[in-house]
């Protein structure tokens, strides 16, 4: 069992470094129980996806269940309220991804506190979003832009809900293209990538995590990606910024965050085992196949990168007038 000895202190570089075993603080002999690791989505998506193998690794390091429970609903509001209002003991536990600080950023009554309800632990890993369009559909990003300026307004185009980061996204391709699509919002990213495989819908943005087994199975291909450069792994398919959209230039990340005021032993021990799961072959496998990056941090990055998100995330919203509540 990962133990907490307040007399120690390890840094996270040394054991990114040295991938030493897991040393952490413990007063409390945290964890003595099964600790819930909340994913504020429904089973099946990404996330979901994320958490039960970070949940794997982190009760086979820590020698505790680490328990997924999956509380969607509110665009992940009712999960993530959740645990701000929770006991800041280690025992429950955020799955976090970039719509925390996006449905802050749209929403100025969401039920929970961006910067005082949560102690950022650490990132884990980053991935672009990727634009799909059915196979029958566009070949290309310019083809989809052209038939957008052909038939204004009328081009459907996806996204996971009115105000999410896929939205958003759609917002800034629509303004640095100069063209309008027709917004079509669903209730999370698995129904519009089926209807954008299905051909009724022209395109849509989402991660890959999420649309992989479509891709594979053949029924959408990817046409553009909002990381800075290309991917090895999608050497044929321009970045945003190439196409001379620089402000779609973005990454998805995942990390985990406690209530406000979890314990300073408790954050390091997790981020020390987050370092360390990153690492392994397991994850690095299931990871590349998602075409999530390992990228590890600590709670001061994660909470710079919170910051730098919202007032991100608040000036689209301003630009595009999005008034949803």
């Amino acid at each position: 069992m990962i133990k907490i000895i307040r007399s120690a202190t390890i840094s996270l570089a040394t054991l990114l470094a040295a991938l030493l075993p897991v040393h952490a603080v413990s007063a409390a002999d945290w964890p003595a129980r099964p600790v819930e690791l909340i994913v504020p989505y429904p089973p099946g998506g990404s996330s979901d996806i994320i958490g039960r193998l970070l949940a794997k690794h982190l009760a086979s390091l820590f020698k505790q269940p680490f328990v997924v429970l999956n509380k969607g609903g509110a665009a992940t509001a009712i999960g993530t309220a959740h645990v701000a209002k929770s006991a800041a003991d280690g025992y429950t536990l955020l799955l976090a991804d970039s719509p925390l600080v996006v449905n802050a950023a749209v929403n100025p009554n969401v039920p929970y506190q961006l910067f005082d309800d949560f102690s950022p632990v650490a990132v884990f890993g980053t991935s672009p979003s990727f634009l799909y369009a059915p196979i029958g559909g566009s070949q290309s990003l310019s083809e989809l832009i052209d038939k957008a300026k052909q038939q204004p307004g009328k081009v459907p185009f996806a996204s996971a809900g009115g105000g999410t980061s896929t939205h958003l996204l759609l917002e800034i391709l629509q303004r640095e293209a100069g063209v309008q699509f027709n917004h079509i919002p669903y209730k999370g990213s698995a129904p519009a990538l089926m209807d954008t495989a299905a051909g009724t819908i022209d395109a849509s943005f989402s991660t890959y995590a999420s649309a992989e087994s479509l891709v594979s199975a053949g029924k959408l291909r990817v046409i553009a990606m909002t990381s800075d450069k290309r991917l090895e792994d999608f050497p044929g398919v321009p970045t945003l910024k190439e196409s001379g959209y620089d402000g779609a230039t973005m990454q998805t990340w995942w990390g985990i965050l406690g209530p406000a005021g979890l314990p300073k032993d408790i954050n390091e021990a997790l981020q020390a085992a987050l370092a360390q799961i990153v690492q392994t072959d397991d994850v690095r496998a299931q990871f590349k196949r998602l075409s999530v990056l390992p990228n590890i941090g600590d709670s001061q990055g994660f909470t710079a990168t919170i910051k730098s998100d919202y007032e991100r995330w608040k000036g689209v919203v301003e630009a595009a007038d999005i008034k949803l509540y």
